[in-house]
Formats: C-alpha cells, structure tokens, sequence
C-alpha cells in the first residue's frame, strides 16, 4: 500500500546532519515557498536561493549541495544547463527535483535524461517538498540486502541490477536458503530478494523461515516463471512482493519506495511488480518496513 500524502506534511527526524539545499527559480515567490515548507523540517538545514542558472552554478562550483530544487525555465543557462554542469563538478550528483509551470513528455524525458529524482508540477503544496526530502533521506540510508539464488551467474546479474538502484544498498548473497537463514541470524536485512525455485529448502519455505526469524523484513519473490501458483505461494509465505525475472534497476526502486511507504517519483517507469496487497487472496496488507 503507498502511503497516502496529504497537506499536512511529514515530520522529519531529529540528530540528523546538516542538510543543504539549493533552490533555483526566478521567481520569489516560489522560492519562498519552498523555504517555507523547509522550515517546517526540525533539523539542522541551510537553504540557498539562486534566481538563474548562472548564479546556481557559481553557488554549486564553491560547494557542494545535497538537494536541488530547479525550475527548468531560467535566465541566463537552463536549469537542465546549470544540472548537467552540476553532474560534472561533484563526485556524487546531487538529489534533484526539477519544477515547471508544464507538464508534457518533453519534460518528463528531460528529467530522466538528467536523472533527476523528482519532478514537481507548479503550483505544488508543502508536503510535495516534505516528501522530496523524506526520499532523500530514505534513498541514502544505508539499506541492507540480501539476494538469494542458487545460480552464480544469477546472483552476480543480480547484484548489478541492485548496485544501479537508487538507494544505497549494502549487498550481500546467499546461495540456499539454508545460507539466507544463516546470515539472517547475524543481520537484520531490510529487504531480501528470494528466489522463488532452488533445490533443497524452496524460496516460499524459506521466506516463511526468514520472516519468523525478522518479522519486519521486506522479502520480494523473484523467478523466471510467473505462474499464479507460484505466485500465491510466495503470497502466502508472507512475500512483500513478486517480481519476475528478467528485472531493472527501476523495479526495483519500485518495490523498495513501497516497501519503505514513499510516495514513487512521478519520473519513475511502470513496473511489474505484483504486490500481496493488491494480488493476495485474502487481501492481507504487506508488512511495512520502519523508514
């Protein structure tokens, strides 16, 4: 189930570092409701505010910021300009989320094209920009994962697809089920891709071993088939989720943003991942992960 966002906007954490924040429009008025809602965060937070894409870049050329809110029109260089100059001058990109008065395919295929997070549609609310900081909070905690396959090959394609996700994922591998309950008993993985067919102890079975041991794990049931009795069954074990094989890098941000009740970016591709939620029998609600 997503969670559901409303105008009353989240409340962040507290003892968190400091957070920097660019903010570029060349209008005050947006500019200041962004600030606004920012100061609703009860954290440590500077905001600086740049009214051109010239004037973001110098601010970004003497110091690095974390989150960028850019309009796309700008005088001077564009905001995907000044972003795609941003790219170059920091070792890791800053967390974008681009604005505009349009919404079109045209935008939308500039904001994946720059990776950019988020795009925001003008005039947005509060909680909009709450929610933008809640995913970049969530996508740079560190995420514990473990896959499990019985296949070598499986496994290193797989980690390469999870490396590419964009949460920080600390990733490690099992073999057998019987491995995935080892390393369970020393870790406490925030989610776990299982696959669904491996000899000896079952994905569903070891699922339903897993998920006593840690009740509060993401489990996401992943094989080659896709037959509606596998299905159940990885439902019925207590699987988060079901994905099928072959998957991308944005399947599996799909399932992690439902996982961890983030609202999924508007720029993010449709996935075909199927949920308990929606595709279980007797309608029981997945197991929400703790932020």
């Amino acid at each position: 189930m997503l969670r559901r966002t409303t105008d009353m906007p989240p409340v962040a954490r507290k003892a968190q570092k400091e957070l920097r924040v660019l903010v570029v429009d060349d209008t005050i008025v947006i500019r200041g409701a962004i600030r606004a809602a920012l100061d609703k965060l009860d954290r440590p937070i500077t905001v600086i505010e740049a009214a051109a894409g010239d004037e973001a870049l110098a601010i970004m050329k003497r110091a690095p910021v974390d989150v960028v809110f850019c309009d796309i029109h700008l005088p001077g260089i564009s905001g995907p300009e000044a972003l795609a100059h941003a790219y170059a001058l920091q070792e890791r990109p800053p967390f974008v989320v681009m604005m505009s008065s349009m919404k079109s395919d045209a935008v939308r295929k500039i904001g994946q094209q720059l990776r950019v997070y988020e795009f925001l549609q003008k005039p947005f609310r509060t909680s909009d920009v709450l929610n933008a900081i809640e995913a970049f909070d969530r996508l740079n905690r560190r995420t514990r994962a473990l896959l499990v396959d019985d296949s070598g090959t499986a496994r290193k394609l797989m980690r390469r697809i999870l490396e590419r996700s964009q949460f920080n994922l600390d990733i490690q591998d099992a073999e057998s089920g019987e491995q995935a309950l080892q390393l369970a008993g020393m870790t406490d993985f925030d989610a776990i891709f299982l696959d669904a067919n491996m000899p000896g102890m079952s994905g569903p079975e070891t699922a339903g071993h897993l998920l006593r041991a840690n009740p509060r794990t993401q489990i996401i049931m992943v094989s080659t088939e896709q037959q509606m009795s596998l299905i159940r069954s990885s439902q019925y074990s207590g699987a988060f989720a079901f994905l099928s094989k072959p998957f991308d890098p944005s399947d599996v941000d799909a399932v992690l943003h439902t996982a961890f009740s983030l609202r999924a970016p508007s720029l993010a591709k449709p996935s075909h991942a199927i949920y308990s939620d929606a595709a279980h029998p007797g309608g029981e609600p997945p197991k929400k992960a703790a932020g």
